[in-house]
């Protein structure tokens, strides 16, 4: 369905200011900002308010918009839109292809795209327009690009936001901070200014790692100068949502990269053609003989640990206070040490006082690239709790150290993993079984050292920083990519 001269934006996050500037930008009226949060309603909203779900009651024609970044309640409001409201599915406009369409009207992005061209060497970037902090997808564009520019290729270069960061020293003079608005999500400022930039590296190749604002202005500058840019897309999460999303720009991709055999078949199954999809092992440090040692003596405490975002989002970590409580229940003799920063530091730690853990659950803060290895070393068993993955970066270095994963069924697991083997797989959300499984490793001192040696065996040949850099570097050429 294409927009008309209005519309009701659904969603007054991120998603919902960016559209909101883009629709007015290009003449077009919002006839309602909706929002299921009632504590919203009736506040401002640029120059309107933003209104109940109950005004769809007094409209029956106007196009909607769902402005919503998260899948799952982008659903529920589909559901209640069609329940509550009798709300069809052909009213609705899918939010991307409204943002393509208006990408193709606005004054300020055709301008820029407008804008003389330049014709120096062929440059390669790298995205990161979620800036270059604590992440999986961040850790693995520093250290491919570190070693592109080590192999001697002058031409690499990172994209990112302007935030302040701790950037590596081989990446000081790599690292282009463009003004990428995340208030105001895939809005016009930013697109045209990221395209602005482009213009001026043409020709050039994009390797993105995430469906945002760069993969979005190369679509764009593909669609004006088709011979002058090239585009490799890698996903390295799992989620149907990012399928029909990456499908979307189908016809200005020119490789999909999945980390995982699960991406791959999603993607093909969602209309990407078979020979423009590879399949990638992000590479963590290893060393070919494993040393160690393992808490087999009962006395000693089953060493837990996790490293990564201490988010809720996508890592779940608002489960560990139910995990620890029932470790506790269960009278397991267990240390837990988290590695990582996130916005449930705060009540993670709270937790941990009221119920007088110190002793039990340590949060360590961030640790440095170097000190990952060691961390894992001093675990006997990685956890990880993700609602969603791609092919965990983490899990990757825990089995490299010889931690034993105990850790929920998401993307790319089972490609490493083999329940009861060299870890343990449970359901997503499944706090009682993961607390079962971590019960039998401490009721079983040996099967730690057994699957952990087995853990590090199993991942040691698939993450060599050697073979991804060759691999990339075919890629990167414009030739035939192999597959790893």
């Amino acid at each position: 369905m294409k927009v008309g001269k209005s519309i009701i934006i659904y969603g007054s996050g991120q998603r919902g200011s960016g559209l909101y500037t883009l629709l007015k930008e290009c003449g077009i009226n919002i006839r309602y900002v909706i929002d299921s949060n009632a504590k919203k309603w009736n506040t401002p909203f640029y120059d309107t308010t933003i209104s109940a779900p109950e005004v769809l009651l007094q409209d029956g024609e106007t196009p909607i918009c769902i402005a919503i970044a998260k899948e799952e309640d982008a659903m529920d409001v589909r559901n209640r839109l069609h329940t509550e409201y009798a709300i069809c599915e052909t009213r609705e406009i899918n939010y991307f292809d409204l943002l393509r369409e208006l990408y193709q009207t606005n004054k300020r992005i055709q301008s820029a795209l407008s804008e003389k061209v330049s014709s120096g060497q062929p440059k390669i970037f790298f995205e990161c327009d979620y800036g270059l902090g604590l992440g999986g997808i961040e850790a693995w564009v520093k250290s491919i690009c570190r070693e592109l520019l080590v192999d001697g290729r002058e031409n690499i270069h990172i994209i990112s936001d302007t935030g302040e960061y701790d950037i590596p020293p081989a990446l000081k003079n790599a690292v282009i901070m463009l003004p990428i608005n995340h208030d105001e999500m895939f809005g016009s400022k930013t697109i045209a200014a990221v395209i602005r930039y482009l213009l001026q590296q043409l020709p050039c190749v994009i390797v993105t790692g995430q469906f945002y604002v760069t993969l979005l202005a190369a679509c764009l500058v593909k669609q004006r100068y088709p011979d002058h840019i090239r585009i490799i897309s890698t996903i390295h999460f799992g989620k149907e949502e990012l399928y029909r999303q990456y499908a979307s720009v189908n016809d200005y991709v020119d490789v999909f990269i999945g980390v995982s055999r699960e991406i791959t078949e999603g993607l093909e199954q969602h209309g990407v053609e078979k020979d423009r999809i590879d399949h990638m092992t992000c590479p963590v440090a290893c060393d070919e003989i494993l040393e160690r040692d393992y808490a087999t003596d009962p006395a000693q405490p089953v060493r837990l640990g996790f490293a990564g975002r201490v988010n809720v989002k996508q890592k779940r970590m608002d489960l560990v206070p139910l995990l620890v409580s029932e470790l506790e229940t269960r009278r397991v003799n267990y240390r837990l040490e988290i590695a990582g920063e996130g916005n449930y530091s705060g009540q993670l730690k709270a937790f941990v006082r009221s119920k007088g853990l110190e002793n039990r659950v340590r949060l360590v803060g961030r640790l440095e690239r170097d000190e990952i290895s060691a961390f894992w070393k001093q675990q006997d068993v990685c956890l990880s709790l993700s609602d969603y993955e791609g092919r965990s970066i983490s899990i990757m270095e825990a089995m490299a150290n010889g931690a034993v994963p105990v850790v929920t069924a998401t993307s790319g697991i089972r490609e490493d993993i083999t329940d009861g083997v060299n870890g343990c797989i449970v359901a997503i959300q499944d706090i009682a079984d993961m607390a079962e499984r971590i019960v039998f490793l401490d009721h079983h001192r040996d099967c730690l050292e057994r699957m952990g040696n087995r853990a590090h065996d199993d991942i040691c040949p698939k993450c060599q920083m050697r073979d991804h850099l060759r691999y990339w570097k075919i890629l990167l050429d414009g030739k035939p990519g192999g597959t790893r």
